[in-house]
């Protein structure tokens, strides 16, 4: 099986979806008979791209969110146009079974089958929750690319009903494969943890949230929660600073949490695991999630976690976490409340996390995966559009 994969998402910061490429073809190239090139627009390589460091990655990108929306929406499309053409020639040039596109809309290519990944809706959804450059070039790609796609993936029960029921896609050509938690994230010895928070001077007791700080993961409601608990742990924001209006920033100063809450800024994966471990509680008040990797990261690492009941979160966290109405700030401080004051609730909720992220593995997402891409290439006829 001769597998191309759009790889430029493994160039780009190590979140959602360059978690998901990393991790899916970590495992896919230990699968016998499989040769992976991993095209990039710029090159081809059958070596894994190395992924952007941290700092020069969030900068580049913040200059580039200082050009005006239609610009960089412009820039956005006909950079994509000079991919797929380049993408065209190298599919005539070598033979490939398959192409996986891992971005956001599938390149309008014909000589292969293409299986595209869809990780969310919310750029149908949660429109007014996007930079308005992403939402111009998603509007203008989207439905004309979608029909050279053979099948699509996805990454929860969730997401796959909403493709189904919300696009209109046939359910046979329409696959769930769920993710899992990375090897790096397993419970940190105390005095890892411990070093690791004194040399950064975050505090040794804190409740605990991951994830990129935009409008959908629902920090506000974070905010008025922590005004609400009987408790005065402070708070860790581990994330990028990402795009929308920051209103909730200003939750902070009006309620005077200044010295309740800590930015970390996008951290490494051993400083994560660290955090996730010597955390007392994880909160992902998230209104909307594809799979929502942070709750089985967290669970990984022996932390208790609260997390919504919307979207694809209870079927990711199953019983093992305290779910909770993403609207309901009152809900949010009662559940931090419960895990922070009774710890044999926690000890209950590690012990329950860590059975619970036993059901996931990325070997079994790339055995299944795999599975898709043979079915796929053997089947000529893929969606009927």
């Amino acid at each position: 099986m001769k597998i191309l994969v759009n790889g430029t998402p493994l160039k780009g910061l190590l979140t959602g979806i360059s978690r998901y490429v990393r991790c899916l073809y970590t495992e896919m190239q230990k699968i016998s008979d499989t040769s992976l090139t991993y095209f990039t627009g710029l090159s081809a390589s059958p070596a894994m791209p190395s992924q952007a460091e941290s700092n020069v990655w969030c900068k580049r990108r913040e200059r580039l969110w200082r050009l005006p929306d239609p610009l960089l929406a412009g820039l956005r499309i006909l950079h994509w146009h000079y991919f797929e053409k380049r993408l065209r020639r190298h599919c005539r040039s070598k033979r490939f079974d398959v192409y996986h596109e891992t971005a956001f809309v599938p390149a309008a290519i014909k000589d292969i089958p293409i299986i595209y990944t869809i990780y969310d809706l919310s750029l149908i959804k949660y429109r007014n929750e996007h930079p308005r450059e992403r939402l111009w070039f998603f509007d203008h790609f989207f439905k004309r690319r979608l029909p050279y796609a053979s099948h699509i993936l996805t990454i929860s029960d969730y997401v796959r009903n909403e493709i189904i029921d919300d696009i209109g896609l046939p359910p046979r050509c329409v696959t769930a494969v769920h993710l899992a938690p990375a090897s790096v994230f397993f419970p940190r010895k105390i005095t890892e943890v411990k070093e690791v928070l004194a040399n950064h001077g975050w505090p040794d007791e804190y409740i605990l949230f991951v994830g990129t700080l935009e409008p959908r993961k629902n920090l506000s409601l974070l905010i008025k929660a922590l005004t609400m608990t009987k408790t005065k742990i402070p708070l860790i924001l581990t994330g990028w600073q990402g795009w929308g209006d920051k209103k909730w920033m200003q939750l902070i100063s009006e309620r005077e949490l200044q010295h309740r809450i800590f930015f970390t800024g996008h951290v490494d994966e051993e400083t994560l695991a660290c955090l996730y471990s010597g955390a007392s509680a994880f909160v992902f008040p998230s209104l909307y999630e594809g799979f929502g990797l942070p709750i089985l990261e967290a669970m990984a690492c022996g932390c208790p976690v609260i997390c919504s009941n919307a979207a694809s979160m209870p079927e990711v966290a199953g019983e093992a976490a305290l779910l909770i109405n993403p609207t309901d700030e009152g809900a949010l401080a009662y559940a931090l409340d419960c895990v922070l004051t009774d710890s044999q609730l926690q000890q209950s909720m590690i012990q329950q996390g860590i059975k619970r992220t036993q059901q996931f593995s990325w070997r079994e997402t790339a055995v299944k995966t795999m599975d898709i891409f043979h079915q796929v290439v053997g089947d000529k006829h893929g969606i009927t559009w």
